[in-house]
């Protein structure tokens, strides 16, 4: 008669029974992802310049995340088209509703702050926001703060006889 090895047969046991374990918790997990897809809210903004933002990066209203960046293309007139993917479509969003690219802090990840405002009509599913507002580039606020000074120190020896 073969040795009966129990340790063997309760290893085989467990790691069925967490496989089990594991196809059902990512079972449940994807059923819940399709019924939240129904209820996302998706937008669109046309911006000049969206430097540093990419899909995926945080939507916020009033500092809270409500979304975030589904895609970003080159749309028309060679302009950064973005589509934005707010998870509560309960949400009431105001027809003239601001898009403004921020950063968080100096040198931080870039995202779009949503600035409601005081419309009665709303905006709804697959509408375009109107009223943005581009990405600020450090460099470039650098380099007029670095000319406004320049400009100022050349005019101010100017005046020294």
């Amino acid at each position: 008669m073969a040795d009966f090895n129990w340790r063997e047969v309760c290893l085989g046991l467990g790691a069925v029974f967490f496989a089990f374990i594991l196809f059902v918790a990512l079972t449940i997990d994807t059923s819940q992802t399709k019924d939240d897809e129904s209820q996302v809210l998706t937008l669109t903004a046309e911006f000049g310049r969206i430097d540093g933002l990419v899909t995926g990066s945080p939507v916020r209203m009033a500092g809270i995340n409500i979304g975030n960046v589904e895609s970003v293309e080159l749309g028309d007139e060679h302009r950064a088209l973005v589509t934005l993917a707010i998870r509560d479509s309960s949400l009431v969003m105001p027809s003239d509703t601001a898009a403004v690219i921020e950063t968080d802090g100096i040198f931080g990840e870039k995202y779009i702050e949503l600035h409601p405002g005081g419309d009665i009509e709303s905006l709804s599913a697959g509408q375009r926001i109107s009223y943005v507002q581009d990405s600020v580039v450090l460099e470039t606020l650098l380099n007029q703060v670095v000319s406004r000074a320049k400009a100022s120190r050349a005019s101010g020896e100017r005046d020294v006889p």
